[in-house]
């Protein structure tokens, strides 16, 4: 009698067919090419640059006079600081926002809103900012509105001021908030948020135990977009903040576009990339925590009670059963 092949193979490994594998390396090498042309060679450039001085020799001195400088450590801390806060502030107003987006509004109607969310994508960003100084100017729009609720002056303005830059920024990253946290929405059940309020759970435990858990790994993505898409910016301090507004990124574009030391705007970007990814690892980390905390997880189960030791049975005992 023949024995099937599955019975002839016991305990070796049975083959697999090659195409699958194949298939899979075929459909990833072109990402794995462009991501190794457009982002891993340009970086390893970068971090040759910034370790040549102009002599061409190795040598840590580019970074030496970036953490000897207290103006640009300052700098350093004040875009650190700003694009925090702009993130924080863009996602506090988003949420509501997005929340409102994906559970109370007609399905009909989403789609026109959400072509409006991203209207600022499809806008020139020096438009866009712009726009925004002639609204906040002296004489503009909002000083109007101010002037005749007797608010401000006529003069008074925002402008050149940090606080333009601010603005400004947030502005910039709300559509990004939108988008992203409409999507931590609608990936929240409605039948558990009925089953939450059938047991009793109030509003507040809702949102901390249910919401949250289910949505913090979309608030790190929105997060991560926007503080790093901040924290580069140049072109609104540039125009808005004045000379108390400016940012690394002005400095970095400064020393690029004099051409006087390459190395040292190169090592001016990898702090500020060093830096920004510690920022965001440390809230992904505090965003992690609080998700395993809110959802009952590691941190907060219970352990099991111990489980209770059977007795063994005495010979006296056997001897009584069997007889």
């Amino acid at each position: 009698m023949t024995v099937p092949s599955p019975l002839r193979r016991v305990g070796g490994s049975p083959r697999r067919s090659a195409g699958p594998a194949l298939a899979r390396t075929g459909l990833l090498a072109p990402g794995i090419v462009l991501l190794v042309l457009f982002a891993f060679l340009p970086l390893v450039a970068l971090v040759i640059t910034g370790f040549v001085n102009d002599r061409s020799q190795l040598t840590t001195e580019n970074f030496t006079h970036v953490f000897s400088s207290g103006t640009y450590l300052r700098l350093l801390g004040r875009t650190l600081l700003l694009s925090f806060a702009v993130t924080v502030v863009a996602i506090a107003l988003g949420w509501p926002a997005a929340w409102a987006l994906a559970r109370h509004v007609k399905p009909a109607r989403r789609t026109m809103i959400l072509g409006l969310v991203i209207i600022p994508y499809i806008t020139s960003q020096l438009l866009l900012i712009y726009g925004f100084l002639t609204l906040i100017q002296a004489g503009g729009p909002i000083s109007y509105v101010l002037t005749q609720l007797h608010l401000t002056g006529p003069q008074d303005s925002i402008l050149y001021t940090p606080w333009a830059n601010f603005l400004m920024l947030v502005y910039e990253s709300m559509p990004t908030a939108v988008l992203v946290l409409y999507s931590a929405a609608e990936s929240v059940s409605p039948s558990v948020l009925e089953a939450a309020r059938t047991l009793g759970a109030r509003p507040r435990y809702v949102f901390t135990h249910v919401i949250w858990p289910l949505s913090a790994p979309m608030v790190v993505v929105n997060f991560t977009l926007t503080f790093v898409q901040t924290v580069g910016a140049f072109a609104e301090p540039a125009v808005l903040g004045g000379p108390d507004g400016q940012m690394l990124g002005n400095t970095i574009s400064t020393q690029i576009s004099s051409g006087a030391n390459d190395g040292f705007a190169v090592a001016l970007s990898l702090v500020l990339l060093v830096t920004s990814l510690l920022v965001v690892g440390v809230v992904t980390a505090l965003v992690s925590w609080t998700k395993r905390a809110q959802s009952g997880g590691p941190t907060n189960r219970p352990t099991a009670p111990p489980r209770p030791r059977t007795r063994a049975r005495t010979p006296e005992l056997t001897v009584a059963r069997e007889s």
